[in-house]
């Protein structure tokens, strides 16, 4: 029975252990990630966000301009044969106006896009002070992918939004996210590749293009803590 019991004892610790180091690795991935792109104080410092740039589709170009003040609103202005793009996105409302999406006047989205949206208003990236946040990290442990390995951490947000990332082993910077989202009541993954990192005047480091399952993304001007009225928030 003592035998028994030492063993027992000894599978407990072992799994305990086990879960330690799995959380002392994703904690040491993360920070040297943070570290990588500008570290904690400089993105602390960060408020608002006016970025311009471009989506590329299919030979296609749409420009917009993406506007956020960090935690209480983000607005996304795009134009397409001369029809307008509007979504907005504040803690606890969003609209969306999409005339391809079958929206041709801005309109209120439903609970569960906006829940899928609220972390997009953390403008001092979901992994400085993630804990604080109220998130919660695992690791995976490695995967390969075109000859190259990556830590793979997954992330569930107090949202409720979990989303899988890929952190090259060598730069720590984020190669590529699985986010699960919901649409229409059934889950789907959605992959990004995020490439082009470079750091900017403020001192951070941001990845320039986002190629989303064939969607080029493209930031082609990052202002940091412009002014940004907040009225640009306020839907109908």
């Amino acid at each position: 029975m003592k035998t028994l019991i030492s063993k027992a004892l000894l599978l407990i610790a072992f799994s305990a252990m086990s879960l330690f180091s799995y959380a002392q690795s994703a904690d040491e991935i993360i920070q040297k990630y943070v570290d990588a792109i500008g570290g904690k104080d400089k993105w602390k410092q960060i408020k608002s966000l006016k970025t311009d740039g471009h989506i590329e589709i299919q030979g296609i170009q749409i420009n917009f301009t993406q506007q956020g003040v960090h935690g209480v609103g983000n607005r996304i202005d795009a134009e397409f044969q001369g029809q307008k793009i509007i979504d907005i996105t504040t803690p606890l409302k969003g609209w969306s106006q999409n005339p391809f999406g079958g929206r041709s006047s801005l309109e209120p989205i439903s609970a569960e896009e906006l829940q899928q949206k609220l972390d997009e208003l953390d403008l001092q990236d979901e992994f400085i002070d993630y804990a604080e946040k109220g998130s919660s990290v695992e690791f995976l442990g490695k995967d390969e992918e075109d000859g190259n390995e990556f830590y793979k951490i997954r992330m569930i947000t107090k949202n409720k939004n979990e989303t899988v990332y890929f952190f090259d082993v060598n730069t720590y910077l984020i190669y590529k996210e699985e986010k699960t989202v919901k649409q229409q009541g059934q889950e789907m993954k959605v992959t990004s590749k995020l490439l082009d990192y470079k750091a900017i005047p403020f001192g951070v480091k941001i990845p320039h293009k986002t190629d989303q399952m064939g969607q080029i993304l493209v930031f082609d001007k990052i202002e940091v803590n412009p002014a940004i009225d907040t009225k640009i928030f306020e839907g109908k």
